[in-house]
């Protein structure tokens, strides 16, 4: 009995899946696709026995892109196909961080948010803004009297007082015509939206800061020349060796898969080579965000972010290391005889369409099932 019930626990170790990635933050300055279609197949050698300018380990090639030489890539080979990465190098950093927050009223307009990128401001969501080491979030603040236009209505006799809407009706004012009356047709009753605004500073003086703060808020209409009381303090974060606005991620992947597929390492249909690259982005990267050909919620496949994919086995563990690689100067390119190939056949053509998980205990599984039968 005791043989037995070890068994049936073994069996469920067994079927459980176990990721074997964790999430690392350099996965936010990168992006990833695994090439699972079925068809596609990744073949680096005989091509790859030229190859220059690269790090080979344990099948990995790295190197610099071909996009961009700031950038480096990884080709690797995996249980759910061949995995082509391009990253930003990024290392811990010890930075000096200046913050301040306030509340204030603001209406945020397209013309705004054009105003402000034209100013020079990368522009996230509509409510976050960053601009030479300043990043200024928006949060909406909920009101007591209103939290949409639908709360808000008009009242007086005129119709002159904007009010909540369970007021309105008994405001009282003097039926006297006043001029600036003819503005109002010209107006709307709404809720007035405000925002706590967050500061945050890297590296960056008071006045800097101060500065950036008095432009942002004039692309509203806000003269501000009270300077914001700055609390400094020190943090520990990853930082990446460019900003990510300054190189695209979905060419830097182009320029990785047009390479590989003129080497012959690669053959891959232009069409999923163009949905690749519509999911590009940087942060779609690492176990739970890398691009893959994967189910939809609607039984389709496409290729787009595995945690956007039909039940998707996502991990919630995180690593803090950050590989570093000393790289040749040159980018990667196929030349006299140089890289001996692995032994045995490295081809791979995807078939796979899950996510990578594995069931270690199979094998003890089998050796238990094995010592049984030699007792008996």
């Amino acid at each position: 009995m005791k043989r037995l019930a070890a068994l049936i626990v073994l069996i469920m170790f067994t079927l459980t899946p176990i990721v074997k990635a964790c999430m690392s933050p350099a996965d936010t300055y990168a992006v990833e696709v695994v090439l699972n279609k079925p068809g596609i197949t990744y073949r680096p050698y005989p091509a790859f026995n030229a190859l220059h300018n690269a790090i080979v380990k344990n099948g990995t090639f790295i190197f610099r892109s071909h996009y961009d030489r700031r950038l480096y890539v990884r080709l690797w080979n995996e249980s759910d196909g061949p995995h082509l990465r391009v990253q930003i190098p990024v290392e811990w950093k010890t930075i000096d961080v200046s913050r301040a927050s306030l509340n204030l009223s603001i209406l945020i307009t397209e013309e705004t948010l054009e105003k402000l990128r034209a100013d020079g401001w990368n522009v996230t969501d509509n409510t976050t803004f960053e601009r030479n080491g300043v990043r200024i979030s928006l949060t909406p603040v909920t009101g007591k009297e209103c939290t949409s236009d639908a709360d808000c209505a008009t009242g007086g006799c005129s119709g002159e007082v904007c009010a909540p809407k369970k007021e309105a009706r008994e405001i009282v004012t003097p039926c006297v015509y006043k001029p600036w009356y003819d503005c109002l047709s010209l107006t709307s009753c709404g809720c007035v939206r405000y925002f706590e605004l967050e500061v945050e500073g890297v590296n960056r003086s008071d006045d800097e800061v101060n500065a950036a703060v008095k432009d942002f808020l004039s692309a509203f209409g806000i003269s501000c020349d009270v300077p914001l009381t700055l609390v400094k303090t020190s943090v520990t974060r990853l930082s990446p060796s460019l900003d990510p606005s300054e190189v695209n991620a979905s060419k830097a992947l182009k320029a990785e898969l047009e390479w590989l597929i003129e080497t012959g390492a690669l053959r891959m249909d232009e069409s999923d080579v163009e949905g690749v690259l519509r999911a590009a982005e940087w942060g779609n990267a690492g176990h739970n965000s890398h691009i893959g050909w994967y189910e939809t919620g609607n039984g389709t496949f496409a290729w787009i972010p595995y945690d956007e994919s039909l039940n998707p086995l996502l991990v919630r563990c995180f690593t803090r290391e950050v590989p570093v690689y000393e790289l040749p100067n040159g980018t990667a390119y196929v030349g006299p005889t140089l890289t001996k190939p692995p032994s045995g056949d490295s081809t791979t053509t995807s078939g796979s369409t899950k996510g990578e998980v594995c069931g270690p205990g199979i094998v003890v599984l089998l050796a238990l099932i094995a010592a049984l039968a030699g007792r008996r």
